[in-house]
């Protein structure tokens, strides 16, 4: 059961609480995500019995979201109804967030409210919002971080020995691959985040899992950063000297080059360079976020 989610506006006009709840402004109702309709392209040939599909195209996800507007203590319902049809516009982008996810969409319609006085009156008012996600996915709230360094274990050492110097129970261990496992149902573009504090030639990240890399031919030094997106529509090559100038540097993208995605599961990606004895020199993080068609 779906008993509370967040709406906020992405052009910064605020956000809407619905909850279900007693002492609330806005109750939630029933919420349906819609279905995601997918479109196959076939092809047959002759004496074929049925078809055969080519490829799969995904299409928007209706939404709907039915609330109440209360007022049980009296004199503020006009304000709370101006407030909701003044918020909810068809023209702007909204951000709806469950249970640690959240998906954009756009309104079809302006606010409707029922016709019914039980369910329009002094006291309640009974709303639906109906609306569009043009990218259909859920997402995480939040980016998930991988550090290609890890936290080594060591020994666990008894406490009470009255030493001076202090006990090391971890190191930070210095790795050229990791493992990064995308929990959601499709693959996914990624952000890599690589500081240098020594020279490097032609830095690219490699999936072990499926053969393909992305790589930059350059020399990096000490001081600067590099960001290597390959999210669908957010793909760049990006340095940050060490003066803080900000570069593009697509034309520096190894011809090679596929804009590699995270696969469902588990991606192991690996770091190398024209030296391997370089890679020393290379701080990595990898950011992503999962995509999901259907949550809970």
């Amino acid at each position: 059961m779906i008993d509370e989610i967040k709406i906020t506006s992405l052009s910064g006009r605020g956000t809407l609480f619905l909850k279900k709840g007693e002492y609330w402004s806005y109750w939630l109702g029933p919420v349906d995500w819609g279905q995601v309709q997918g479109t196959h392209q076939t092809y047959s040939y002759v004496n074929q019995v049925g078809e055969s599909i080519v490829s799969t195209t995904v299409g928007t996800r209706p939404l709907s979201i039915t609330g109440w507007v209360v007022d049980i203590e009296g004199g503020t319902m006009r304000d709370r109804c101006d407030f909701l049809n003044a918020f909810i516009s068809p023209v702007e982008d909204y951000s709806l967030e469950y249970k640690g996810k959240k998906i954009r969409f756009r309104p079809d319609i302006s606010v409707a409210y029922s016709p019914e006085y039980m369910k329009n009156n002094e006291k309640v008012r009974r709303f639906l919002i109906q609306g569009t996600c043009p990218f259909p996915l859920f997402t995480d709230q939040e980016d998930t971080e991988v550090p290609f360094d890890q936290l080594k274990k060591l020994f666990r050492f008894p406490t009470g020995f009255g030493r001076a110097e202090p006990l090391v129970f971890a190191v930070t261990g210095k790795a050229y691959s990791v493992v990064v496992n995308n929990r959601g149902g499709f693959s996914t573009g990624f952000v890599t985040r690589i500081r240098f504090s020594g020279e490097v030639q032609n830095p690219r990240i490699k999936s072990m899992t499926t053969g393909k890399f992305i790589g930059v031919n350059r020399t990096f030094s000490r001081g600067e950063q590099l960001e290597i997106s390959t999210v669908p529509g957010s793909k760049h090559l990006i340095l940050w000297t060490a003066g803080g100038e900000k570069v593009d540097l697509i034309k520096f993208r190894d011809f090679q080059t596929s804009w590699i995605q995270l696969q469902p599961g588990e991606n192991r990606l690996a770091l190398e360079c024209a030296d391997l004895d370089q890679r020393a020199g290379m701080d990595v993080t990898v950011y992503y976020t999962p995509l999901y068609l259907e949550v809970e």
